[in-house]
């Protein structure tokens, strides 16, 4: 199993366009050693290569793209390596980037909660817009932490856990979240049973221990081995 990090950037990106805090001004002038950053965005493969899962379409998706020659193996005039997407929430700076995955020769392979398709498809109804372009096969993804395939992408297993927050800000049960707003994922490769997490925004720890953990489980050693942060 391989995972790319396309992005790592709260929204915005970094420096974040309309702002002149010390980082983020320090890095337009050169007088901050730092890198620029887009929007958080991962890419995964598991038994082939040529397969991936893009995990959440950032807003930066094309330049992400142009930076990670993998994500096209021009094996076709219309081609790309993406497989599936997962999106962990229904956030602008998740999802926007599947409008410039308009192009794409099928529907595109979306895993997301029933929470999240019901905001983007009523409240920023993407997954509407979308219809009159390539359209979406959308899969139902269920954070009850039960393991899953994707078919497409073969050597990976996927589970989905509902973490606390609420949903987008455009979302009408903005202050009525329910359990799917937000997920983390918890990724293992099949053959070595390698894992990793992606969490998704902060959560008080069910064990305890002190401190603030992304991910309900966050106290298990096995899943905080290896924990990606955005």
């Amino acid at each position: 199993m391989k995972i790319r990090v396309l992005g790592s950037a709260a929204g915005g990106g970094f420096p974040q366009w309309n702002c002149n805090c010390h980082n983020c001004s320090g890095v337009r002038n050169g007088t901050l050693r730092a890198l620029r950053r887009t929007q958080s965005s991962i890419a995964v493969c598991g038994a082939d290569p040529a397969a991936w899962v893009l995990v959440n379409a950032s807003p930066d998706i094309l330049e992400q793209l142009r930076a990670f020659p993998d994500l096209q193996p021009a094996r076709a005039r219309r081609d790309s390596a993406i497989a599936a997407i997962v999106l962990v929430d229904a956030q602008i700076d998740h999802t926007t980037g599947l409008f410039m995955l308009r192009e794409s020769s099928r529907p595109l392979p979306l895993w997301c909660t029933d929470a999240a398709c019901a905001d983007l498809t009523g409240g920023n109804p993407i997954l509407g817009v979308l219809k009159h372009y390539c359209g979406v096969e959308r899969h139902a993804l269920t954070p009850d932490g039960v393991a899953f395939t994707i078919d497409t992408v073969p050597g990976t297993v996927w589970r989905a856990l509902a973490v606390p927050g609420k949903p987008a800000p455009y979302s009408p049960r903005r202050e009525s979240p329910v359990s799917g707003d937000n997920v983390a994922l918890v990724i293992r490769d099949a053959v070595t049973s390698a894992r990793r997490s992606m969490p998704r925004g902060w959560g008080p720890c069910k064990r305890r221990c002190g401190r603030r953990c992304r991910l309900r489980r966050a106290c298990s050693s096995t899943e905080r081995s290896g924990a990606m942060t955005r």
